[in-house]
């Protein structure tokens, strides 16, 4: 024992989880390699003080780990009835931070205070060094969101920036240039957020800022407050609708009979059947593609027909950008054009205010106008928000049709793509993807009981432990339901290790018998 004593089991344990929290949003290799220096590290400190037999006990026997794995398991038995192993396999590996995580922290002693605020911080500060490094080393356009994400998904980005923000809030330093660090941090990660045009992410921080100062107010406070909400949402439902309405106002009648020619002679085109506008021009009208063919190769390298650097089709770019301008598309308006105009085309951008706006509004006006193509064509590939609609249409088929046992670990997709085969969906092979909606693909993997051993898994630990009074674990806990509305979070490295870390950082490694909340005027050590 004497030399157990003098191994620093207890220090690797506490650097492990950093580095965990650290590599997160900047490398899934060294976010592996974190995770197995954990776990050796939990077996050779049973092994050294004698103790491992109890260990696994600990985890195993233990209600709340094992609710907490048993989602894992959930997973594997799953494989019973999946046809497409390889796919259901690699879901489980995917999911191995379950295991990782609920067995070394379900087992081992719960850390300080101290030492939670240590992991969670550099986490955070983490999260906005990799967010802050994209932004000044991605050479990314400006719109090009996506782009400055360099090493995560730039949704699961916004997530950690989110949460950045609650944790170095909630921990508030004593000292004066500490406060700074911890408010510019913030601030810098609220930036980030709106550069990536994350909508979610700033309606996540306005449900966490909602959530918590609910929390302060007597029932009637509440109760009015959430009868305020729906009726805030109400109208913005309204007005949102009536934004969309008034963007795609009829097309003139009669303009196909007008002839009305180019400059050069030629005939203008007129969709009559699409109302799509930018700027209030409407799109589709006033087009001669000879004159646009013809005079776009004096002006760029290259041709229409390729697509730009968001992938766009640089014919569709181009006429988008024109009507924004209210210009006509014939070979005069693209001789008009600056080169920082062209330039922007072949960026992608297809608003010529678009540079002007922020990322958040510009990423509103994106959504938009898929939603204005999609109600007046149909279509929905390569449009992010149009696309979700037809992933959950065929979800909630799916899902009826399954909804006992569900098709089981690694039958999602199959059972996806022969949905779209057997009703003829309008999108392209390439974007027939699953849910994008974690509920909705646990039921359809598992069916109701399945997706009913998931909440219960992710709700009932936190309650017994108490974690649902700890505002770091309900900051968390926002984030992470509402990122399972528009992504299926789990079914990635980075989104399921976001998932295992946090939830056995704040519920099964949570500080016992203190509050985790700072006290007022502490020094917060």
């Amino acid at each position: 024992m004497a030399i157990a004593k003098q191994l620093p089991f207890r220090a690797i344990h506490i650097t492990a989880l950093s580095l965990c929290a650290v590599f997160l949003p900047w490398s899934t290799a060294l976010l592996s390699i974190s995770q197995m220096l954990l776990a050796a590290n939990w077996i050779a400190a049973g092994i050294v003080q004698g103790d491992a037999r109890s260990r696994w006990k600990s985890a195993l026997l233990r209600p709340e780990p094992l609710v907490f794995i048993g989602f894992l398991l959930l997973h594997i038995l799953g494989l019973l009835w999946t046809d497409d192993m390889p796919w259901g396999m690699d879901l489980g590996r995917i999911l191995f931070p379950v295991l990782v995580f609920g067995i070394v922290l379900g087992s081992s002693d719960p850390l300080t205070r101290s030492e939670l605020r240590i992991v969670l911080l550099l986490g955070a500060w983490s999260a906005i060094a990799s967010g802050l490094f994209g932004l000044l080393f991605s050479k990314a356009a400006a719109i090009d969101y996506r782009g400055l994400s360099l090493f995560i998904s730039h949704i699961r980005l916004a997530l950690l920036l989110c949460i950045a923000i609650a944790f170095l809030l909630h921990f508030w330093p004593a000292r004066a240039w500490q406060r700074a660090a911890h408010l510019g941090g913030a601030l810098l990660a609220l930036y980030l957020i709106m550069r990536l045009g994350s909508i979610q992410g700033l309606f996540i921080l306005a449900t966490i800022a909602a959530v918590l100062l609910a929390r302060r107010w007597s029932m009637v406070k509440r109760i009015a407050f959430l009868l305020g909400l729906v009726i805030a949402i109400s109208v913005t439902a309204v007005a949102a609708f009536n934004v969309l309405s008034a963007r795609a106002k009829p097309v003139p009648a009669g303009i196909s009979a007008r002839l009305e020619r180019t400059a050069g002679g030629a005939l203008y085109y007129h969709d009559t059947l699409s109302a799509q506008t930018e700027n209030g021009t409407h799109v589709w009208t006033y087009i001669a593609w000879d004159e646009l063919r013809r005079a776009w190769p004096e002006r760029s390298d290259r041709s229409l027909d390729d697509a730009d650097d968001l992938g766009h089709p640089l014919w569709a770019t181009t006429v988008r950008y024109l009507a924004s301008k209210g210009m006509r598309k014939d070979s005069a308006s693209i001789m008009a054009l600056s080169d920082a105009d062209i330039r922007a085309i072949e960026q992608g951008v297809p608003n010529a205010l678009r540079q002007e706006q922020g990322m958040v509004r510009a990423r509103i006006e994106e959504v938009l106008f898929e939603l204005e193509q999609y109600r007046s064509t149909g279509k929905a590939s390569g449009h992010s928000v149009a696309m979700r609609i037809e992933f959950l249409k065929a979800g909630w088929a799916i899902a009826k049709a399954n909804w006992i046992k569900g098709v089981g670990t690694g039958d999602t997709q199959r059972a996806f793509d022969a949905h779209y085969d057997s009703t003829g969906s309008s999108l392209e092979p390439r974007w027939r993807l699953r849910a994008h909606n974690q509920y909705l693909t646990l039921l359809i993997s598992f069916g109701v009981l399945g997706l009913a051993y998931s909440l219960f898994s992710w709700w009932w630990p936190a309650w017994r432990y108490g974690a649902w009074r700890d505002p770091l674990f309900i900051c968390w806990a926002i984030a992470f339901g509402i990122s399972c509305m528009t992504d299926d979070t789990i079914e990635t490295q980075a989104g399921a290790t976001f998932f295992a870390l946090y939830f056995a950082l704040l519920v099964l490694a949570r500080p016992r018998g203190v509050s985790i909340s700072p006290t007022r005027g502490a020094s917060r050590t």
